[in-house]
């Protein structure tokens, strides 16, 4: 599926409760329900489709609307390209090439997690995470009106 930036992936859109997603890909492999931080009330379910390499992430805050997509690897797209496995480097210039401005690196590496690193593109609403130089997974969700405060959300409730 083609990732479109602040609006979805493939038919399934950002806004969209989780029925609509259910009805469009069929039942999930997992779901699962968190808080955030415990005791602060910031709930989240989480649809899994592992056989598609996507969750779904629905928030209280955002009404349990669909508000984040994980890609986590497949044959993916962004700008109609293939991009997982790539290097940091490639990708850092197609995100160039096809916004016109650069995303921000920072470096998350641990002992845990070497050579775990990240490119965020606000403008994009992404963040690509890398492992060992390679597009691992990307967090992808909505994008926001000028006040970075407004959620501009490409399907209506």
């Amino acid at each position: 599926m083609n990732i479109l930036p602040g609006i979805g992936i493939g038919k399934i859109k950002y806004g969209m409760y989780e029925h609509e997603v259910i009805d469009l890909l069929g039942k999930p492999d997992r779901v699962d329900e968190s808080e955030y931080v415990e005791g602060m009330g910031n709930w989240n379910r989480e649809l899994w489709y592992t056989r598609l390499n996507l969750t779904f992430t629905f928030n209280k805050d955002d009404g349990y609307r669909l508000g984040t997509i994980t890609v986590m690897g497949g044959e993916h797209t962004l700008f109609n390209k293939k991009i997982f496995g790539k290097k940091i480097s490639a990708i850092s210039k197609l995100i160039a090439q096809e916004t016109s401005e650069i995303a921000r690196y920072e470096d998350w590496s641990s002992e845990d997690l070497p050579e775990h690193e990240c490119l965020l593109h606000d403008g994009l609403g992404i963040m690509f995470w890398f492992d060992f130089k390679e597009l691992a997974q990307m967090q992808c969700s909505y994008l926001f009106e000028s006040d970075n405060e407004t959620v501009i959300w490409p399907v209506s409730s």
